[in-house]
């Protein structure tokens, strides 16, 4: 498959969309002609201030035009960039620099003081502060700015498709951050595979409220907003008030949300005006909540998805077609992506029946960075090995079933804990859930609910059993439900299912 540096796209549409909004951040608005000279002037800051092709760059701030201005600066550089999730400790920062082998850190006013702390203790050599805040060496990215000549311009380095474009490092929910090669083929497959599934056009105006840390951020389309000649609108944070004013004001068409995000929105006391969104992107709600918010939002599109970092991004989306008739599914594979489901000896079993999901194709990350062991582990005869459990109808829609690691063994029998969420989340007292297994004398594990309820809610414990005595079978009823007032999260929202776990055995 043929690639090119992603920042060649901006040239083209600064040529054919001179006029047409790019980015939006607040008050501030760039149209592709402006945002393509505002690269150049960043790349060249950037390259002033040291930075060059094939450098390990990391990117510590909350979204900002500045922070994508940098990502698509070293794009144009051939730098490769390393988005940090700010929500770490230094000390996990430290680890994560350390093992990508970062040489370079561009940094935020409001992570100054983390700055400091990781150019003490790691091999950083040049960074460059953002706002004023300076610590070190650093250099303010205005000053490097004002330094560069109207017009400049500074050519796009030429990449090929196994070129490494970015390191999207994982929220090491079991272990330390691994760091996911994203390569340049992989960000072209994935961009034209956005814009087609989602039939992106220059009309659209596309919400990024994920951090840009994170895939879903960069990739759920993220930066394939600028394939499409499309604009992208940045929210101050992913609260659901600021979600719902910026979509609102900037008649956002489509945005992607987490589940808790999508449920902080629907209960807002001041619903947003959401007459202008075509589509809704999201993962992990039960099929009920889909059904509340399509009756919320008729005219909009649905998007449930499978994916992972390791992906690239999901790697089908649920059509438009089959929202109703394959409620629960997520979709077909995209265009250039294999979906296989295997037995525990690799072979491929028929329709209707679970076993792990296996994937390949263009936008799969070829690995870890700098994990030789891992990588191996995780791939075989070009397939990568997802470790959930899912199964293909016949109609080639990918239903899926748990993670391996969260499957329940009880008395020989396995249990789905996401079946059991499911059934509990249909019960109008729970507005979240998460079930795992915990250890039991006489059936080796048994499922335990942990459970939020909504406001002014009261049911008990045993009322949320007997609710799942009516749909599941007796083995796969929680054997204990604990009420609590929230759950671990890493820091993409996702539940941590070890740390539950860990609460079960310590009481």
């Amino acid at each position: 498959m043929a690639a090119s540096n992603f920042s060649e796209t901006l040239r083209r549409q600064a040529s054919r969309r001179a006029d047409r909004e790019a980015l939006v951040d607040g008050a501030t608005r760039w149209t592709y002609a402006e945002l393509d000279a505002d690269v150049d002037r960043h790349a060249a800051a950037l390259l002033a201030a040291g930075i060059g092709d094939g450098e390990l760059v990391g990117v510590l701030g909350r979204n900002s035009a500045t922070y994508v201005l940098e990502l698509l600066a070293l794009s144009r550089l051939g730098a490769v960039s390393v988005p940090l999730n700010w929500r770490l400790h230094p000390t996990e920062q430290a680890y994560v620099i350390e093992q990508a082998g970062i040489t370079a850190l561009l940094y935020a006013d409001d992570f100054a003081d983390d700055a400091a702390r990781l150019v003490d203790t790691t091999g950083l050599r040049t960074l460059v502060a953002n706002g004023t805040r300076t610590v070190g060496t650093a250099r303010r990215l205005a000053d490097l700015l004002d330094g560069q000549p109207v017009g400049v311009r500074v050519p796009d380095a030429e990449k090929a498709p196994g070129d490494v474009h970015r390191l999207l490092y994982t929220s090491g929910t079991t272990a330390r951050p691994k760091g996911v090669i994203h390569t340049c083929g992989n960000v072209t497959a994935n961009h034209l595979a956005q814009v087609l599934e989602l039939e992106l056009t220059e009309h659209d105006r596309i919400l990024v409220s994920a951090p840009l840390f994170h895939v879903s951020g960069l990739e759920a389309p993220g930066l394939a907003t600028f394939v499409a000649g499309a604009t992208m609108v940045l929210t101050p944070t992913f609260k659901p008030a600021d979600i719902a004013r910026v979509a609102t004001e900037e008649r956002v068409t489509g945005m992607v949300l987490a589940a808790q995000i999508l449920f902080g929105l629907l209960d807002l006391d001041d619903p947003p005006d959401l007459a202008a969104l075509r589509y809704l992107l999201f993962a992990g709600v039960a099929p009920h909540v889909r059904q509340e918010v399509k009756r919320r939002l008729p005219h909009v599109r649905l998007v449930d998805t499978f994916g992972m970092t390791e992906l690239c991004n999901g790697v089908c989306y649920l059509d438009a077609a089959h929202e109703q008739s394959k409620l629960g599914a997520l979709g077909t594979p995209f265009p250039g992506v294999h979906i296989r489901i295997v037995d525990e000896h690799f072979r491929p079993v028929p329709p209707g029946v679970e076993g792990e999901i296996i994937v390949r194709g263009e936008k799969i990350s070829p690995g870890y960075w700098n994990d030789p062991e891992t990588t191996a582990r995780t791939r075989r005869d070009g397939w990568f090995l997802t470790g959930d459990v899912g199964r293909l109808d016949a109609d080639g829609y990918l239903w899926f079933v748990d993670r391996r690691a969260d499957l329940i063994k009880s008395g020989g029998e396995n249990i789905a804990s996401a079946e059991i969420e499911r059934v509990l989340a249909r019960h109008p007292d729970i507005a979240e859930v998460a079930v795992v297994g915990v250890p039991d004398p006489t059936w080796d594990e048994v499922p335990k609910a942990y459970v939020i309820l909504r406001p002014g809610a009261a049911a008990t414990a045993e009322e949320l059993r007997e609710h799942c005595r009516a749909e599941l079978a007796r083995y796969k009823v929680p054997k204990h439900v604990q009420i609590v007032t929230e759950l671990p999260r890493n820091d993409s929202g996702k539940v941590l299912k070890k740390r539950l776990r860990e609460w079960a055995a310590t009481g």
